[in-house]
């Protein structure tokens, strides 16, 4: 027998699809681009619209950065619930912060447009 629950589920697995696909319709070669000159901002409504959506995707998987020093190297790393320490180091290693930010952004934009 179908539940309540059963229906919520479905319903939130609706909305999350076409989150995701209106998401991929909005990451356009101009966000990428109002990114690309200004990490940190300020943005335009379609790059903020963007970001705030990447940002409020689920923690595991995401990336993060690190610095190795009081003022860098930047490190970027990956959230992974079932390693020690929920975090795995990745090889990439920035002498600027804002670079370390366009490599995220541009591999959240790719992993996004993969599924």
């Amino acid at each position: 027998m179908r539940t309540s629950a059963d229906r919520s589920a479905e319903l939130l697995e609706v909305f999350r699809l076409r989150s995701e696909e209106r998401l991929r319709k909005e990451c356009t070669g101009e966000v990428a681009t109002a990114h690309e000159a200004a990490p940190l901002g300020p943005h335009d409504d379609r790059t903020q619209r963007v970001l705030r959506a990447l940002r409020s995707l689920p923690t595991a998987g995401k990336h993060i950065i690190f610095s190795e020093g009081p003022d860098g190297p930047w490190r970027v790393a990956k959230i992974v619930l079932s390693m020690p320490g929920n975090l795995l180091l990745t090889q990439q290693s920035f002498a600027d912060y804002e670079d370390a930010m366009r490599s995220i952004f541009t591999a959240r934009v790719a992993e996004l447009l993969q599924n």
